[in-house]
């Protein structure tokens, strides 16, 4: 009997918006209508210059352009809070893998992007079996990445909420609220009589 995974985030919207991977989605054909219609409405009784909303409609598109840092990413999100802050990417990643222990986490956390492992902690109260926060640096030719990955597994899934950023600060701002969206998602895993799918991208 194959397992079957389900999951839920429980998303603040005042903190993320979801950003979609491709087009069409839930009813919109296209990127431009999709950045249209939510900078409309997150200007919806805000007293505010044209120009905002169209600024905002900009970078809804330029988010909606970004191309997923690894394959396989299956949800992600934009960090636009209510009350400022930095504008960035995180992608969800969820595959299948044999990893059960913490150590084994910790290699997952630079799968695809290499570099060392700076910082790792164990998370407790999760909806996973095992949990880590890590931090991962990579030099690439012309600059030093730091990688926030929050990894858990359970039921032989591994999900992973990864953020890349250039700049060591603004990593450790959000590092909170990315622990935090992590900690949001609820898994289920059950059983069923359909095939697994084959594990993709980086995480196999």
């Amino acid at each position: 009997m194959a397992m079957t995974l389900e999951y839920t985030i429980e998303l603040d919207h005042r903190v993320w918006i979801p950003v979609p991977l491709e087009f069409p989605w839930n009813g919109y054909p296209d990127p431009a209508a999709w950045a249209s219609d939510l900078a409309t409405s997150l200007m919806t009784g805000i007293d505010a210059p044209a120009e905002v909303r169209d600024a905002l409609e900009s970078s809804a598109l330029a988010m909606a352009a970004v191309e997923p840092p690894l394959p396989g990413a299956l949800e992600r999100f934009w960090h636009l809070p209510v009350e400022g802050g930095p504008e960035r990417l995180v992608h969800l990643y969820v595959t299948e893998t044999d990893a059960r222990a913490a150590e084994e986490l910790a290699e997952l956390a630079r799968a695809g992007v290499g570099g060392y492992v700076q910082t790792i902690t164990v998370l407790e109260g999760t909806s996973f079996d095992v949990a880590i926060r890590a931090v991962v640096l990579t030099e690439l030719p012309d600059r030093r990445l730091s990688v926030l990955r929050v990894v858990g597994v359970v039921g032989g899934y591994v999900f992973v909420v990864e953020l890349i950023e250039e700049q060591t600060a603004v990593l450790e701002e959000l590092e909170p609220v990315v622990e935090a969206l992590f900690r949001s998602l609820r898994v289920r895993v059950g059983g069923d009589e359909r095939p697994r799918s084959e594990p993709e991208g980086a995480w196999s």
